[in-house]
């Protein structure tokens, strides 16, 4: 027996307990040890599901930090695109509410103007029974040629294609009846029907004694006498005791049969309208008076179809469904005519964009009219503009979105750009520490051994001359020179080094000045020489004075060196405002007719130690030029050179500033970046 879902094997322990009370039945009793089993199963699940959400709950903090951090540096966009979605609604629904006006209105307007055509329409069917009675006023006696006439006159299968027949009802009171028979048996009409069955002799006969158009259906009515047909009987009282037209409910009548039908005639729902003609001269006045005067009653015959035909116009359809019931409530009236031949009226399922009921008397009866747009009404372009809104607006919504996420995004971009500027900048600022302490345990660490060793060879020059030969003196000479040349190279090294780190101060600088200044100085050096300097007149730049000092006397100290072997040395100095297109305005150069340079080398030019001369052809440390190009361009500017070999040599230069531009430099030159 199994207890609490365990059994004896699950619980070794559990002390089972039966007894029988004398009122409570059989009750099983588990012990403490199948309880705690259970309870410590439980006890274990709940470590396990609570150990998984543990391990569990450091990706969901993550994925939910992700989350956060991205909707927090996104709220932009998303604002954007929430504000854009909702004016997107909000247009939507606003072209929709216009549309949907704009619909009732043409709903409207087609309803007055289709309730404007029936009124015609009845009332030209009206104007035929008058105008009917008038030709019984206008004759004693109307003729059948006479009666067809007018009928034909009027167009019925044209202009009334409702009206089946129109006719006269005699009025034939029991005392006439028999004399009517005979004449109707003399002339070979039908007799009249019904006769005296059933029900015997009536109060009154009202045989159909004219009718046109003659066709068959409606000859086969000659002499019916509809009076006997409550329907008809109600219309008849109706029209007598008031004088005015009377239709009756909706019943049937005869008809010409389809084609497609094998039957001699049909029956079509339609009514009748009943118009007393009363005797001329009779008075009218009452009730009673009107019964006296009675001669009968001019009847149209109206059948469903082709009753109000082409209601809407020739050609157009607005795609509005148009039904005719015959009484005010269109739920249990009879159909009248329906536009399409589908009935909609208190259909179930059928949910029209817009309905519309009214009502309107005709011949004393009311009848309803049901109107109700078909699917196709809101066919056309305005039916698609909401769509085309809200497809439009959600569109334009995920491009803002989109535009502003990237905006966003680039802002991001930006931010750990610049953060990694920053830490460039500050990996930069130790690099210039180190380079500040490089220079100077190089202007004193390297210096004091250089020193040391100039000096010493000297003392040995000087105080051992005797006992060196002349090649040991010519080894402490070279030892001299090339520590010489250490220290000039040590001191071109901090020069340039100091170019990048000194700050920039721009002002008006006189170069043409500082040209000839520096020209002088390096005459004075080599009095012995003699070179033309040919400097331009008022070239003026805007740059740091002392660095371009720099600049041009490493240029000038260049071209003063490379003409050496010339005996009609040539240096000139120069601005060229107008040098083309291509290059910023002005071009500063400086030329001479020196040793010149292999063109094909001329982009390596301007890096630190780079020489196309050798040491013993002219000296140098190749840190000159590479001076100068850190000088432009911390100007902003570039600089390039043009060299022949044995010719001489170009170095053009333009500086940024107030006006720097952004022009490229031609190919034919050769540019350092």
């Amino acid at each position: 027996m199994a207890l609490c879902g365990a059994s004896r094997a699950d619980c070794p322990r559990a002390s089972f307990v039966e007894w029988k009370g004398s009122w409570s039945g059989e009750r099983n009793v588990i012990g403490d040890g199948c309880v705690r089993g259970r309870a410590g199963h439980v006890a274990r699940r709940l470590e396990d599901l609570i150990g998984g959400f543990r391990a569990h709950l450091p990706s969901v903090r993550l994925a939910l930090g992700r989350l956060l951090r991205h909707l927090r540096l996104a709220v932009a966009a998303y604002g954007v695109l929430l504000i854009s979605l909702l004016l997107a609604g909000l247009a939507w629904y606003y072209v929709r509410q216009t549309v949907e006006a704009q619909d009732q209105v043409r709903f409207d307007e087609t309803i007055q103007a289709t309730q404007a055509a029936v009124d015609r329409r009845t009332d030209a069917y009206l104007d035929a029974l008058f105008g009917a009675r008038g030709v019984f006023l206008a004759s004693k006696a109307v003729e059948r040629e006479e009666w067809e006439s007018y009928v034909e006159g009027i167009e019925t299968k044209s202009r009334l294609e409702g009206l089946q027949a129109l006719g006269f009802a005699r009025y034939v009171r029991p005392a006439e009846r028999p004399a009517f028979v005979s004449e109707a048996r003399r002339e070979g009409m039908p007799a009249m029907r019904p006769d005296l069955d059933p029900g015997g002799e009536r109060s009154a006969y009202f045989p159909l004694a004219l009718v046109a158009p003659t066709d068959e259906a409606n000859l086969s009515m000659i002499n019916q006498d509809a009076y006997t047909e409550q329907a008809h009987k109600v219309a008849m009282d109706a029209a007598r005791d008031t004088g005015s037209p009377r239709a009756t409910r909706m019943v049937y009548v005869l008809t010409e049969p389809t084609a497609n039908s094998s039957a001699d005639l049909a029956l079509s729902p339609g009514f009748a309208v009943y118009l007393p003609v009363y005797a001329e001269g009779e008075p009218v006045g009452s009730v009673a008076a009107r019964r006296r005067a009675l001669e009968g009653f001019v009847v149209g015959y109206f059948r469903q179809d082709g009753l109000l035909d082409d209601v809407f116009g020739s050609g157009f359809d607005p795609a509005i469904d148009f039904e005719l019931y015959d009484g005010a409530d269109v739920a249990s009236s009879s159909l009248l005519y329906d536009e399409d031949g589908v009935q909609r009226a208190g259909e179930e399922g059928y949910d029209p964009l817009f309905s519309e009921k009214s009502r309107f008397g005709v011949a004393g009866r009311e009848w309803s009219l049901y109107f109700a747009t078909l699917p196709g009404f809101k066919s056309g372009a305005e039916s698609n503009l909401p769509a085309f809104v809200l497809a439009s607006g959600i569109g334009a919504s995920v491009l803002l979105f989109g535009i502003s996420w990237m905006l966003v995004r680039s802002r991001i971009l930006a931010e750990r750009a610049s953060k990694d500027l920053e830490d460039a900048n500050r990996e930069l600022e130790g690099t210039n520490r180190e380079l500040e302490a490089f220079s100077y345990s190089v202007s004193h660490d390297l210096r004091a051994p250089l020193r040391a060793i100039d000096g010493f060879s000297q003392i040995l020059q000087e105080d051992y001359e005797h006992a060196l030969d002349d090649e040991g003196m010519d080894y402490l000479g070279r030892v001299r020179a090339a520590s010489g040349h250490m220290a000039t190279l040590i001191d071109d090294l901090l020069d340039l080094s100091r170019v990048g780190r000194r700050p920039l101060r721009r002002e008006r600088v006189d170069l043409a000045s500082l040209a000839t200044g520096i020209v002088e100085e390096l005459r004075a050096s080599q009095p012995e020489r003699e070179v033309e300097f040919v400097a331009g007149e008022n070239i003026i730049a805007w740059g740091d004075a002392s660095l371009l000092k720099v600049a041009l006397e490493n240029l000038l100290g260049n071209a003063w060196k490379f003409t050496a072997r010339k005996e009609a040395a040539r240096i000139e100095f120069g601005a060229d405002k107008k040098p083309g297109q291509g290059l910023q305005s002005p071009v500063y150069y400086v030329r001479d007719n020196g040793a010149g340079f292999d063109q094909t080398y001329a982009d390596k030019l301007f890096g630190a130690f780079q020489r196309l001369h050798g040491q013993d052809e002219f000296e140098g440390t190749g840190i000159g030029l590479a001076t100068v190009a850190r000088i432009v361009h911390r100007h902003g500017g570039r600089v390039w050179a043009e060299g022949t070999v044995g010719e001489g040599a170009t170095f053009y230069f333009t500086l940024g500033g107030r006006d720097v531009g952004d022009r490229a430099v031609p190919a034919r030159k050769a540019e350092v970046a």
